[in-house]
């Protein structure tokens, strides 16, 4: 689960437990208030109604309900003496009867009334709820128990009513709360989704680039300064590195040529025996071996550490045919035959010296891994309105697939003993990768049809 969907989890479950909280306080006091005034109004009714049937019992005269505060008819009452006689009923008394829970003075209790006896405001299965009250009075040595219960049918209808609207409050709050919560928690991980972006732009060709600091000096402002710092060190460790191998190829390039010069010098002697001379032979090519790979590696350290394109309008069918013409003795020594497809001229914006490398090494690698008998390499370029695209196929060996993708590293080979007895140093296709990729262009290499290796190409036009 991403960060932002935690924050707003976290907050949203927060202010909901606090609004529920707060909610159901309010609620329960909303509901008890009422309560508490319909206690007094009936405890208000009972003392007043066991006051007035004293009364007119000691004057002998039947009890008058005229002067009450409410009408005794709107309420359910049965008054006892101290002889549990009954010495007055209501007239809701005939409708129903109403059980007084034992050990309680005061109870709700809801009871079945048809509607078609008596008016109650009933609910649809002609339920109504009473809220009674037991109520003993003394008056003037008189004791009399007096049991009083009012419908309240519509203040129930009303408590149902506001818990509906509570709930649909509180899913509308929630609601509220989470699309709040939602775009605060993005607020709150913008500065870092930034620092993310920034730090997916920084790459081996931008190693200069780094996080812009706030103005607060927060923890974001520390983490930014922290990954700041990361990236000082390893781009100064990557820099080193370039120059370690260009320096250290330079180093090496003087003693290998005064080497290949001493050992061509002693092979003129014709004093030299022949395991002497043949021995002289295998360190030459090892030399040469070593040259080729020194001088790679420095192209390739200059590419790396200079990538600056020269570009100007060149030929690539001139250049091809250029690359070509250089290694035509190589390719009639090896009988491997050539069918150079390009024919009209393709102009295209480029660096002619890189360019001339990157096919150098591409034709260097044909014929390299070529078949030892009846070799051949095609070449063809296709042009269209926004890329170039060059292909070049020969002969050879099937490569592995697992192979296929690992051909661009350095010192790669597929078969380092065929490898090393054909010359290869593992850093032509590299740096073919590399000077395509200044160009903004594309190359793989695949096995095709009829043992064929098809090296593809796409510059932009």
């Amino acid at each position: 689960m991403k960060i932002r969907k935690k924050i707003t989890l976290w907050i949203s479950g927060a202010a909901l437990f606090s609004t529920m909280v707060f909610s159901s306080i309010i609620f329960f006091e909303l509901t008890q208030e009422p309560f508490k005034l319909i206690d007094k109004e009936i405890q208000h009714m009972a003392v007043v109604l066991a006051k007035r049937i004293t009364k007119d019992t000691n004057r002998g005269d039947a009890f008058d309900p005229d002067g009450m505060p409410y009408n005794p008819d709107e309420y359910w009452i049965v008054a006892k003496d101290d002889q549990k006689k009954v010495i007055y009923r209501s007239r809701l008394t005939k409708f129903t009867d109403l059980p007084t829970p034992a050990g309680k003075t005061r109870f709700l209790i809801e009871k079945h009334i048809p509607r078609s006896g008596i008016w109650l405001k009933q609910d649809r299965n002609d339920d109504v709820m009473f809220r009674g009250m037991v109520v003993q009075q003394e008056i003037n040595g008189c004791f009399m128990e007096i049991r009083i219960a009012k419908p309240i049918e519509d203040f129930e209808e009303e408590l149902i009513r506001l818990g509906i609207n509570t709930g649909a409050s509180l899913f509308l709050c929630a609601l509220v709360i989470f699309i709040l919560s939602y775009a605060l928690a993005g607020r709150i991980l913008r500065p870092i989704s930034a620092i993310i972006n920034q730090s997916r732009e920084i790459s081996e060709k931008s190693l200069d680039k780094r996080i812009p600091l706030g103005k607060t000096r927060d923890e974001l402002y520390e983490l930014s300064v922290a990954l700041n710092k990361m990236f000082d060190r390893i781009q100064h460790s990557f820099i080193r590195q370039k120059e370690f191998i260009g320096n250290a190829a330079h180093e090496l390039k003087s003693p290998i040529t005064l080497l290949m010069l001493a050992q061509e010098d002693m092979l003129i002697n014709e004093n030299l025996s022949s395991s002497a001379e043949e021995s002289l032979i295998k360190q030459l090519e090892t030399s040469r071996r070593m040259s080729h790979l020194v001088k790679n590696l420095l192209d390739l350290s200059r590419m790396e550490q200079q990538d600056v394109l020269h570009t100007e309008k060149i030929d690539l069918s001139l250049l091809i045919k250029r690359v070509l013409d250089d290694y035509g003795d190589v390719l009639a020594e090896k009988q491997i035959h050539v069918h150079n497809q390009i024919d009209a001229p393709c102009p295209i914006m480029g660096d002619p010296e890189k360019l001339f490398r990157l096919f150098v090494n591409l034709v260097d690698n044909a014929i390299r891994y070529n078949l030892p008998e009846n070799g051949v390499i095609k070449i063809s370029l296709a042009r269209s309105r926004t890329t170039v695209c060059i292909e070049i196929l020969n002969t050879g060996l099937e490569i592995p697939e697992q192979d296929l993708s690992r051909l661009f590293e350095q010192f790669y080979r597929v078969e380092k003993s065929r490898s090393q007895a054909l010359g290869g140093s593992g850093l032509g296709l590299a740096i073919a990768r590399k000077i395509v990729s200044l160009h903004n262009g594309t190359i793989f290499i695949r096995n095709a049809p009829n043992q064929m290796i098809q090296t593809r190409v796409e510059l932009p036009a």
